[in-house]
């Protein structure tokens, strides 16, 4: 693909882009409220399971304000820290809410803050310290603050073919692209490992099956290269931190579970492929 071809889609594209400006805004997320209550309840219905209490009862969530957000327990329990964060943040990512956020774990009795963590966008950003220090057996809520503006995306309904012709256009131009590189790829030929059909580049950070190729970010493919040198092996959680984020210590937000979740998508076309979690332990990569 020549490079006047390759402007001429970019400009085409920007222009589009420009014309899409008028027609695409925000708007306040009115069921926002009964989203964070639902997300609350599922991750406090996991922690309970996760700790074998299949019985006891999760009291109803609380609306301290429009962003705050307040669960609380039947009876005493055990938090586990590593356990919280990847169970709560999971089912804020299912139930599609804002990924910045502080969570605040209150002993009921004294009152007093007995662990926190922040959780931002940007998931290297995030502060989550102390994640193997367990709680002891005790009365506990859990707070979480929401942070940012509760809104979501919109598109004027007299327009709204706009954005499939701009999606047209933009996997047109990829299409090309793609063909150039995939001509560039045959003039030389990296190693890869199998993993069930997929062929892993880990130097060139791709994941290929048949004519589709996948591209893995640098941390996606260094746990990707962990997994397939130690298929259906459990690995554990400190482990893949130690070698992908060089912890010391402090967890640095969800980035673990987060990529864990990226890594499973990119396999969801291959039934025989499932990133088991082994909760409290790591995760282990099944291949049937």
């Amino acid at each position: 693909m020549n490079k006047e071809r390759i402007l001429s889609l970019i400009v085409l594209m920007i222009l589009i882009s420009f014309t899409l400006v008028g027609y695409v805004g925000f708007e306040k997320d009115d069921n926002f409220s009964e989203r964070a209550k639902i997300a609350l309840r599922d991750s406090g219905n996991k922690l309970l399971l996760s700790l074998g209490d299949s019985t006891s009862l999760i009291m109803p969530v609380i609306e301290l304000d429009e962003n705050t957000f307040e669960l609380s327990f039947q009876n005493k329990l055990r938090i586990e820290p590593a356990s919280l964060v990847s169970i709560l943040g999971q089912s804020l990512v299912d139930s599609n809410l804002p990924q910045s956020y502080i969570v605040e774990i209150i002993e009921m009795g004294s009152g007093e803050v007995a662990y926190s963590y922040e959780v931002k966008s940007d998931s290297e950003k995030s502060i989550v310290p102390c994640i193997g220090r367990n709680l002891p057996l005790d009365s506990y809520k859990v707070k979480i603050h929401f942070m940012g503006e509760r809104t979501i995306l919109t598109i004027d309904k007299e327009y709204s073919l706009l954005p499939l012709v701009f999606i047209g256009f933009v996997g047109f131009g990829l299409l090309y692209w793609k063909k150039g590189k995939d001509k560039a790829s045959k003039v030389g030929m990296s190693s890869f490992s199998k993993i069930g059909n997929y062929r892993f580049y880990p130097e060139e950070n791709k994941l290929v099956k048949g004519n589709n190729t996948i591209e893995l970010t640098a941390k996606e493919c260094e746990l990707l290269r962990i997994f397939s040198e130690k298929p259906n092996q459990i690995i554990k959680r400190d482990l893949l931190i130690k070698e992908v984020w060089e912890d010391n210590g402090v967890f640095v937000g969800r980035s673990l579970d987060t990529f864990i979740s990226k890594i499973r998508k990119k396999f969801q076309d291959d039934d025989s492929i499932t990133i088991v979690t082994v909760h409290g332990v790591g995760y282990k990569l099944d291949i049937s």
